[in-house]
């Protein structure tokens, strides 16, 4: 029954595709980490036609990543979901959706489960054209079935999400071979420029997650600030928080009284922080944003990401000098060894050093 009401919904008489014909387009922008990846996609769609505009949603807080990007028409920032209550936030959805519908030739969907309501949704909002990824085959139907999605793209397991950004440009008539990033800073370019002193190895540390379970726990988040430092008198790690937390943090760094550890200036958002990031020599991150924003700028990266292929594999770091490390989510992310951490940083910093006197 489930997949007779999807089919009815999610198939509809498709139009030849025609990119000649696409003025308008929604991209689905999400977090810090969404948005960074979809940069390169942004660039190669500004190049369809001379009067394309492209509008992203986004996520409450990350709109000024994006604000002087100059491929962007419009930035639109979605709300934090209010209920609680599954119902309510399916009308909440759906509404969302009538406000859109009918005003893009373009929409880009990167889900893949075959459920009603999302698809009902896509078809409020009735863009002239819908470009998706193949579905789970649940309830009887197949990858590619629905007719709703005039293009499908095709992922691969190992494909890196901006991977599969540039895969949906795939028959656009337009070079999608470029993945780097980019980001706009505006007036924040060369703001940091000469905050790091250039005589040392200056590491960024961000223990903080997208949620409880993907940030460090005290205890570990103190043994770094003591340990990293002691790897090399050349070291200097400084500390990346958010405004919320900034005056506690500050706090507990000044009675810790350690040598060569120091908390970065107060940022206002995160284009503030993406400017500091951009100088730095290296960054030491847990699983979020920062990690993306390092690799636009090629900045070397000692990552820890919880043990989920999925975004393993789709949200890995993409700077040239970067390395992973699995631990474990639980109430707080759980490092296994964190002597093998330090390994891993020292191995890092060496590969610096080499790479600086080249």
């Amino acid at each position: 029954m489930r997949g007779f009401f999807i089919r009815l919904i999610g198939n509809k008489k498709r139009e030849k595709f025609e990119p000649k014909k696409i003025y308008k387009i929604l991209i689905p922008g999400g977090r810090v980490g969404d948005i960074v990846v979809k940069t390169p996609m942004l660039r190669e769609l500004a190049k369809l036609n001379d009067n394309i505009k492209i509008d992203i949603t986004v996520e409450k807080g990350c709109e000024t990543l994006i604000i002087n990007h100059p491929n962007i028409d419009k930035i639109i920032i979605g709300e934090k979901r209010k209920y609680k209550i599954k119902i309510f936030r399916i009308f909440d959805q759906l509404k969302e959706a009538f406000k859109l519908r009918n005003k893009y030739d373009l929409f880009f969907d990167f889900t893949r489960n075959p459920r009603f309501f999302h698809l009902l949704t896509l078809r409020i909002m009735n863009p002239k054209y819908l470009v998706g990824c193949y579905r789970m085959e649940r309830f009887g139907i197949k990858k590619d079935e629905l007719s709703i999605f005039d293009k499908y793209i095709d992922i691969k397991n190992e494909d890196h999400a901006v991977d599969i950004n540039m895969k949906a440009l795939d028959g656009f008539g337009i070079d999608n071979s470029n993945r780097r990033y980019e980001l706009y800073l505006g007036e924040l370019e060369e703001k940091y420029k000469d905050y790091f002193n250039k005589d040392k190895i200056n590491i960024v540390f961000n223990f903080l997650g997208s949620s409880q379970s993907r940030c460090l726990k005290e205890e570990d988040i103190e043994y770094f600030y003591k340990n990293i430092p002691k790897i090399g008198n050349k070291i200097e790690l400084h500390i990346l928080t958010i405004p919320k937390i900034y005056e506690q943090t500050k706090s507990k760094i000044d009675i810790l009284k350690l040598k060569n550890v120091k908390l970065l200036p107060k940022t206002k958002d995160v284009l503030e922080a993406a400017a500091i990031i951009k100088y730095a020599d290296m960054l030491f991150s847990v699983d979020t944003g920062v990690i993306h924003i390092a690799s636009t700028y090629n900045i070397p990266i000692v990552a820890i990401y919880t043990e989920d292929r999925e975004t393993l594999t789709i949200f890995s770091p993409k700077s040239e000098i970067n390395t992973v490390i699995v631990g474990k989510k639980e109430e707080y992310l759980k490092i296994i060894n964190k002597e093998e951490v330090l390994k891993e940083i020292k191995k890092t910093i060496e590969r610096i050093l080499e790479q600086n006197n080249e």
